[in-house]
């Protein structure tokens, strides 16, 4: 009798068990997350970090994280058509807003960033640094979630400059008068690339003339027209003066990525125009007593910009608006924008972050000073790789190039820009450019 009670009871136990396991298993959800990061970068570690936080605070959730490198979005837009269950993804903003978001994939957020920070009184939205969260609203709609921050800006030694005996300059004419004295120093004053980074020139001198959204409106002119106004014609002739001055020297020409940032690296060029993660890719070319600074693209006298109008490359998230587990989804995002894990980030992975609360690494201090002092920000192109990535691909950046390298003129490019901006948008009525 007692063993018979005995049986009962551990088979009346197991089925409690195993009932309480189907539940569980019932009850847990599944998340998946596509990353632009591969899985040993510095930055997926980080987040490999946030996703084991996040597993912890919500036991019954796991993050099924699949890590493609840069041609995420490619592969997001493949699996989402063929139905793939995908609840958030991460890829710059600029390619995101121009493709997820243009194609009306991303989940709004507006009632979400309501929600309190996890480790600060008040929404959300206010842990941010000023210009990052509605860069890339859409109709006064928020879709995208930034948490890296890169400025593009001039980064240098600054022992190279004591030694030159040069300060950082506060007009184009100053950064002009620079090149000679680092060059009697011994120095090739500006480092550059052949085949990349050429378009900050582009963006940056037409910001600083007529301010932040005119290169946007140019490229949006049906009729090219807007390529003739004196600012693109006068920041042609400028980047022509940076190579004809021999501020960028000649061999340069010839040189692809990332040759001409090796030679900031070796200590034989005095700066770049250049995102802030140049730290980090330098990290193991440089002497451990590089002392990174960086100054933004000066002022032109009498231009509507200034320098504290920041050209932003922002890294962000978006929401599918799909998924059937929106705050849980957020409430990964509000994760990662923890102070511990924004601090992570910088400590780490050595990168900005969005989270105004942060240190940034000190390689990148500068970075985070005009990051915080920023009156305006704009993203790539002056938007136009987020809103036009087609014609910036195959009308803008390819004239550019071609003046770049001295293949044209700076007239040659403006009457190129014409002619061609009026043809591309007569061939695509369907993408006409939105205001």
């Amino acid at each position: 009798m007692k063993k018979s009670l005995l049986v009962t009871l551990v088979a009346t136990l197991l089925l409690v068990l195993l009932s309480v396991g189907l539940v569980s298993a019932q009850d847990q959800i599944h998340l998946v997350y596509w990353s632009m990061w591969n899985p040993t970068e510095g930055q997926a570690l980080v987040l490999q970090d946030a996703i084991k936080q996040y597993e912890t605070d919500h036991p019954n959730i796991v993050i099924d994280a699949v890590w493609n490198g840069r041609q995420n979005q490619t592969l997001v837009r493949t699996a989402l058509s063929a139905g793939t269950v995908i609840d958030l993804i991460d890829q710059d903003a600029d390619q995101i807003a121009g493709g997820l978001v243009r194609e009306g994939q991303g989940l709004p957020l507006n009632d979400l960033l309501k929600q309190d920070a996890l480790d600060h009184t008040g929404p959300i939205s206010d842990v941010f640094l000023p210009g990052t969260l509605n860069m890339f609203d859409v109709n006064n709609t928020t879709y995208l979630f930034p948490y890296i921050y890169n400025t593009v800006q001039f980064f240098y030694d600054k022992r190279v400059f004591t030694e030159a005996g040069v300060d950082i300059p506060k007009t184009f004419d100053d950064l002009l008068a620079m090149c000679p004295k680092l060059k009697d120093a011994g120095y090739a004053p500006i480092a550059a690339e052949g085949d990349s980074y050429d378009n900050f020139y582009l963006t940056e001198l037409v910001e600083r003339t007529k301010g932040p959204g005119f290169l946007r409106q140019a490229a949006a002119d049906p009729t090219g027209e807007l390529w003739k106004d004196p600012a693109i014609l006068d920041a042609a002739t400028k980047t022509r003066q940076l190579w004809d001055s021999g501020c960028i020297p000649a061999e340069t020409t010839g040189y692809a990525w990332p040759q001409g940032q090796n030679t900031l690296a070796y200590g034989q060029s005095g700066m770049e125009l250049v995102g802030s993660w140049i730290p980090i890719e330098l990290s193991s070319a440089t002497d451990p007593a590089f002392d990174w600074g960086a100054f933004s693209f000066p002022n032109l006298d009498g231009g509507a910009g200034k320098s504290t109008d920041i050209y932003a490359l922002l890294l962000s998230f978006m929401i599918n608006k799909d998924t059937k587990h929106p705050q849980e989804a957020f409430d990964f995002l509000r994760t990662i924008m923890t102070d511990k894990m924004q601090q992570e980030f910088t400590d780490k992975a050595l990168v900005g972050v969005t989270n105004k609360n942060i240190t940034w690494s000190p390689k990148i201090a500068d970075a985070q000073k005009a990051a915080a002092a920023a009156t305006t920000t704009y993203g790539d192109e002056d938007g136009i790789s987020a809103l036009y990535s087609e014609y910036a691909n195959s009308v803008l950046n390819l004239n550019w190039r071609d003046l770049w390298l001295n293949k044209d003129t700076p007239q040659q490019f403006v009457d190129k820009m014409v002619s061609q901006s009026k043809d591309y948008w007569a061939a695509h009525p369907q993408a006409t450019p939105a205001s």
